[in-house]
């Protein structure tokens, strides 16, 4: 299709990983093939690694699944919340009912906290007005909180401490939840890429580092490694002929704590256990968890009762989802027996050369829409553009950086975010995207003809976020 982004696919069964297969490139410009070696970053297939740490944890008679927000951070006021009733089984089944995006985002995206600030956003943590205690709603957050508390009790970060229970005891040696880690040990880290860029042979411009990995979405892994995780769920915890986990544990991170109804193309969901989604493919039982963001698409799945797995693993977000439902119906056909596995691929081939054809149509409709709708718009500014300049501070997201560029362009940062500013529809608004998002509204406030502090709308969907200027 002219992009030749990366796919690492393992299948595993019977406790042996029985077919791997790795196409196309970690690193386009670069010219570096996907191998058995690439670490693609897995997004929220991070979540089922750390509620197995958590559960494993908790083996050890550290915590229990019924422990409460309240025993597990003693010395923090919740105000807005009972902190006696959400437990740690709520927080990781996304049943807790809770809400906190500036937590999300800061851990996610904006890379702002250190160990006092996460603390001070975990307070802000608010009630989800739209859901009730024990209600699924599937968000970051309860990882977030989680890990929060894993540091302090371990006193030190979450990273290490997975590593220390699940990526080490499995063996996986291309797998980190450091970026820092993965770069000192070699590792091939495939890039990200996105098929709505300018030119989709860059790498797009959010790379993860450090300080935005997070306990709901930070891990890079290989195809390889992740069949091995694939194995010990299937296999009680035993892999290689090793008890690499307690089979009890092992079963219980399989145990449903919410229910569900909902589907993500083929995939119909019926619950939530520690970090696995429930519910039929094929008329057979399958837990799985997929991950995804911008540069990257993440599939694992597992049938216990057939003994069987996949991973696939994705450098790209756009065809990536619908080649791997593709894929995944290939590969289930096949292992099922259910259906001619030449004919299915056939038919998605098909299928997909035809979406191909409306998706590239999209495509360069959404790009001449996006220039006439720029070309439209004209900056409404009230006052010279050096005054926007400045830094805006708000208490949870941290500063905010207005920098008048050489360009005369106005660059805003938040943290690991970057975007410069185009034209809005009201005087002394400015539009910003970051690399993460379809954008937001800076809208500047002016008292006694001095700009003062910045609204900034869609940063948060329950409320407008202020920032005031610091000088």
């Amino acid at each position: 299709m002219g992009l030749p982004s990366g796919t690492a696919i393992a299948i595993v069964k019977d406790g042996k990983i029985i077919y791997e297969g790795y196409f196309g490139y970690a690193d386009i410009k670069g010219n570096k093939k996907v191998t058995a070696k690439t670490a693609f970053y897995i997004a929220s297939v991070t979540k089922p690694l750390f509620a197995l740490a958590t559960l494993l944890v908790e083996n050890n008679g550290e915590i229990k699944d019924h422990t409460p927000i309240a025993d597990m951070f003693p010395q923090l006021n919740f105000p807005y919340i009972d902190k006696s009733k959400v437990q740690v089984k709520h927080l990781l089944s996304h049943s807790h009912a809770l809400a906190n995006r500036p937590l999300e985002d800061s851990l996610a995206y904006t890379g702002q906290h250190n160990k006092a600030q996460r603390y001070k956003l975990a307070a802000a943590t608010t009630l989800d007005r739209n859901t009730q205690l024990g209600d699924f709603q599937y968000s970051n957050l309860g990882y977030n909180l989680v890990s929060i508390w894993l540091e302090e009790h371990f006193k030190q970060d979450w990273q290490q401490t997975i590593a220390d229970l699940v990526y080490q005891p499995l063996a996986m040696n291309h797998t980190s939840s450091y970026t820092s880690i993965a770069a000192k040990r070699g590792f091939e880290i495939s890039q990200p890429y996105g098929w709505y860029a300018g030119d989709p042979s860059n790498i797009l411009p959010f790379v993860k580092s450090d300080i935005t990995m997070q306990a709901a979405g930070g891990t890079v892994s290989s195809a390889r490694d992740m069949a091995k995780f694939l194995i010990a769920q299937l296999n009680q915890g035993r892999v290689d002929g090793k008890q690499i986990f307690p089979a009890e544990v092992i079963k219980k991170s399989h145990q449903q704590l919410a229910d569900y109804d909902g589907k993500w193309r083929d995939f119909k969901r019926e619950g939530y256990a520690w970090g696995w989604y429930k519910g039929p493919y094929k008329t057979e039982k399958m837990l799985h968890h997929f991950g995804g963001t911008k540069g990257t698409h993440t599939h694992t799945s597992f049938m216990l009762e057939r003994n069987i797995g996949l991973v696939v693993l994705n450098n790209e977000e756009v065809i990536a989802s619908g080649m791997t439902n593709a894929i995944t119906d290939i590969a289930y056909s096949i292992l099922l027996n259910k259906g001619d596995g030449n004919a299915i691929a056939d038919a998605h081939i098909n299928s997909m050369e035809q979406s191909w054809a409306a998706l590239q149509r999209d495509i360069k409709e959404t790009a001449i829409s996006h220039q006439k709708r720029n070309a439209a718009r004209v900056m409404k500014q009230t006052q010279d553009k050096v005054n926007y300049s400045s830094v805006f501070h708000n208490p949870l997201w941290g500063d905010l950086i207005v920098e008048l560029l050489k360009s005369n362009e106005l660059e805003f940062t938040l943290g690991e975010l970057k975007a410069v500013a185009t034209a809005a529809k009201l005087p002394d608004e400015f539009r910003i995207q970051f690399q993460v998002d379809s954008g937001r509204i800076a809208s500047y406030i002016v008292v006694d003809g001095k700009l003062t502090a910045i609204d900034i709308i869609g940063i948060n969907p329950l409320a407008i976020e202020r920032f005031t200027r610091l000088q």
